[in-house]
């Protein structure tokens, strides 16, 4: 058993952010002015063409699941304004599953929507190379790998890296996972999330060997802006109390509802992605509205908006939400990635022979104003060898209470963003 430096949260979170793609070293400022540089081991690799495959039914159906099932988990541990992106943890946990083998595999595979990992591949790669880029409505992503540059203690597999660099356009950088390592990753974070998430490492553990990263970026204005300023209203927030909220009024033209809730969706610039809201009805919490949904009832709401006029109410508010997801991702059917009896062998070789998953961590940033919407994620995988014997821990909607919310590729159905606001932040 080998002793472990207790870490805070920002002290183990990575992020790859946008741009970071090219050979040889690839240079970076660091907050304190330095310039570190990362040795690319893609930079002898030969870009090969792969072949992606256009979203359909079984795609989408099994994504919303892992989406729905992650955040009912993540409830189960945290309920105060919780906010996830089931795009950002699907990626990071693909690039991951393409290094795993046998009962790994297969268990991993199951919890990332039930479609073997060459198919979610071809998938994945479709979405992330036709996402928009514009100055009303983007959506960024990036992926990268970082390993530890210590002697023999871990090889990375070159298939592996063949495959995370063709389908997910992920640079894999060999560094000494030392305090530059840290500061270079840290002054990405800030330029790649438009500095939504600006600080993510204070320190980088000495037992951590890899970390598979996808950095999310969603920046889009309203489709049909609001016509007049947020006013005061009464928000009644999750522990009954009540509190003042600037709300944003506007009429909108899809509803959405269900058994127990009912909603609307308001469309960003473009039309290619929407704001979802779900108000549950009077005496259901948001939480207990949210553990009863499915997958397949969730996604008929999504996919089969009602063309009828809404006289909305939405909240403006802004916040961050953190959590390290090794306990949901059990829970959802992958228990056996996070122990020392994992098979990550096409991933890399060590020097003891172990590679498994020590920690998944994510981080996100919203904001909601008359303008539009800004919400940022980042998801780390971090790899270890150590043995370590620690356990993971009109119509009328006016959302003047608890109500679930979602950021929805409206030609999908799927939720890039999912959250819930159970209070108005910094009430």
């Amino acid at each position: 058993m080998k002793y472990r430096r207790s870490m805070s949260f920002a002290a183990a979170m990575l992020l790859l952010c946008a741009g970071l793609t090219g050979c040889g070293k690839q240079e970076s400022d660091t907050p304190a002015g330095q310039t570190v540089q990362a040795a690319d081991l893609t930079a002898d690799i030969k870009p090969q063409a792969v072949t992606g495959a256009d979203p359909d039914e079984t795609y989408c159906a099994g994504q919303t699941a892992f989406a729905l099932k992650l955040m009912q988990e993540t409830l189960k541990k945290q309920q105060d304004n919780v906010l996830i992106s089931p795009y950002s943890v699907m990626q990071a946990l693909a690039m991951t599953a393409n290094g795993a083998n046998g009962d790994t595999l297969a268990q991993m595979e199951q919890t990332l929507g039930g479609l073997p990992i060459a198919d979610l591949n071809r998938y994945l790669y479709t979405v992330r190379t036709n996402q928009p880029n514009t100055e009303a409505c983007k959506l960024e992503c990036a992926n990268s790998l970082w390993i530890r540059d210590d002697g023999d203690r871990i090889e990375a597999k070159p298939d592996f890296l063949q495959t995370t660099a063709d389908y997910y356009g992920a640079p894999a950088y060999k560094r000494p996972f030392d305090q530059s390592t840290a500061d270079e990753i840290n002054s990405w974070c800030s330029e790649h999330t438009d500095g939504m998430i600006p600080h993510v490492i204070s320190e980088i553990d000495e037992t951590e060997l890899m970390y598979l990263i996808n950095a999310v970026v969603f920046d889009a204005k309203w489709e049909k802006q609001y016509e007049n300023d947020p006013t005061d209203r009464d928000f009644k927030a999750l522990d009954g109390s009540t509190q003042t909220a600037q709300m944003m009024y506007s009429d909108e033209h899809l509803y959405l509802t269900d058994a127990h809730a009912c909603g609307f969706m308001k469309p960003y610039a473009g039309g290619k992605y929407a704001f979802a809201a779900l108000l549950p009805e009077e005496g259901l919490s948001v939480t207990d509205y949210v553990a009863g949904l499915t997958p397949e009832s969730l996604r008929k709401t999504l996919t089969g908006a009602d063309r009828e006029d809404v006289y909305a109410g939405l909240p403006e508010f802004t916040y961050d939400f953190d959590t390290e997801m090794t306990e949901q991702l059990s829970n959802m059917g992958m228990p056996g990635a996070f122990s020392e009896g994992a098979d990550f062998r096409r991933m890399a070789k060590t020097d003891n022979g172990l590679l498994y998953i020590d920690k998944v961590l994510h981080k996100t940033h919203i904001e909601v104003d008359p303008k539009g919407t800004k919400a940022a994620a980042v998801t780390a995988v971090i790899m270890t060898n150590e043995c370590d014997a620690e356990t993971p821990e009109p119509k009328y909607v006016i959302l003047d209470r608890p109500f679930l919310y979602m950021i929805v590729d409206t030609e999908t159905g799927l939720p890039v963003f999912m959250g819930i606001l159970t209070e108005i932040p910094g009430k």
